[in-house]
């Protein structure tokens, strides 16, 4: 089960709870964390010691931005899973992407990131790593390196149990796949529930409007390669409820991903 963290920051981030435990995805500020940690103590069965991992669905500072704090509150057993290509960012040998588009593709996704933040601590973030411009995005410091795991390569669908290679953990959440996604970054990756046919999509899609079928991301890394992963996604998943990176939950009845805005020629 997804539970979405309300009001959340900039970005939306998500707790999937499981019979052995939580997986929390997108943390992406210091507040998110705070949000995190006040969902699971008022929500009976869920708690900080039922954290098995928290992940990232890309490595951008609005969905990362609050993991270490997040972290410090969970078991010392808790796993932070990244794309393997955080290795090499971290590592040094690779930089982030640069992303295109920041007039008219960031517009969007910014108002309707603004809308749910409440507080200061929203906008606040646990270091500056993750940030896809030129010179900041060398800046590749976080505190937790320890405690990271990565994805092994996924060519299409792959359990989420198995897919932590680096070093292999016993994950867990039977029911999750993990599909790799790039276009809005070259590290973006999904989390899909073929049971439930829910969808975890990070910046592939935003949604501005409380019923609207969404969008593909405009502020992405490369155009084409997005496109091509909602349409390898459309063709391989019945799906009825896609959680985005921004912006409102879509809902259809396994229609969901056909609805969405395309980009026009």
């Amino acid at each position: 089960m997804v539970h979405k963290i309300p009001n959340c920051g900039f970005a939306n981030t998500y707790v999937v709870s499981e019979s052995g435990g939580l997986m929390v995805v997108d943390v992406g500020s210091i507040g998110a964390a705070q949000d995190v940690e006040d969902y699971l103590y008022n929500h009976p069965g869920m708690s900080l010691d039922m954290v098995k991992c928290i992940t990232a669905t890309h490595f951008h500072i609005d969905h990362i931005g609050g993991i270490s704090v997040l972290l410090k509150k969970c078991p010392p057993t808790t796993k932070v899973l990244f794309h393997q290509l955080v290795k090499s960012y971290l590592e040094g040998r690779k930089k982030l992407s640069l992303i295109r588009n920041w007039c008219c593709g960031l517009l969007p996704a910014a108002i309707v990131g603004f809308g749910q933040v409440k507080k200061i601590s929203h906008l606040g973030f646990a270091g500056m790593a993750g940030i896809p411009l030129p010179v900041l995005r060398n800046i590749t410091n976080i505190p937790y390196r320890q405690r990271i795991s990565y994805f092994g390569p996924a060519s299409d669908r792959q359990p989420l149990a198995t897919a932590a290679t680096s070093p292999g953990i016993p994950l867990g959440f039977d029911q999750w796949e993990y599909l790799e996604t790039p276009g809005h970054t070259e590290d973006s990756v999904c989390f899909f529930n073929a049971s439930s046919e829910e969808l975890i999509c990070g910046d592939l899609i935003i949604n501005r409007d409380d019923n609207g079928p969404g969008e593909l991301n405009r502020f992405h890394w490369d155009r084409k390669k997005l496109t091509s992963s909602y349409e390898m996604l459309r063709r391989s998943i019945a799906c009825k409820t896609i959680y985005p990176g921004h912006g409102k939950v879509l809902r259809d009845n396994g229609k969901t991903l056909e609805k969405v805005r395309v980009f026009q020629a």
